[in-house]
């Protein structure tokens, strides 16, 4: 009768936790109520990244069920500025989004990718976002370990 009072007890505070833990926690998505202003890169620009984006051996590499988010800003008055983004892969919801400064458009050329997101990774000016854990990524972009050392991995 004990023995069974205990598992009864414990079943119930199971239960208990189970329902406060998904009625408190957190998604972990940011809700914004701000208007945000997108600002498009010049036409040059967008076609230096184009054309980057079409040889650079760290896009050949991206899975093909799997996608990146590679998202421009700039900042003016101390306020982020959004600007155009590329999606780099077939999949129209990528599980990574980089995030990189547009003053490193004009240093991109044909095959040097990697070294300007070094650079700005470097310079703080490099953001990635992924809404899942890192052994999920290395399980979904495991082909692309040879360009760990771009992020600094």
């Amino acid at each position: 009768m004990n023995k069974k009072r205990v598992i009864i007890i414990t079943i119930i505070l199971i239960i208990i936790s189970v329902f406060l833990f998904n009625k408190f926690s957190t998604t972990g998505k940011s809700v914004t109520t701000q208007q945000v202003e997108i600002v498009p890169l010049s036409s040059a620009e967008k076609a230096k990244v184009q054309q980057v984006l079409s040889t650079s051996e760290f896009v050949k590499d991206v899975p093909k069920k799997e996608s990146i988010s590679l998202r421009f800003y700039d900042f003016e008055s101390n306020q982020r500025i959004w600007q155009d983004g590329f999606l780099i892969g077939t999949n129209q919801e990528p599980a990574v989004n980089l995030i990189l400064h547009s003053k490193y458009i004009s240093e991109l050329n044909n095959d040097n990718l990697c070294e300007v997101i070094k650079k700005a990774n470097q310079d703080g000016d490099l953001g990635f976002q992924s809404e899942f854990s890192k052994p999920r990524l290395l399980l979904k972009y495991a082909g692309m370990l040879k360009h760990r050392k771009c992020f600094g991995f």
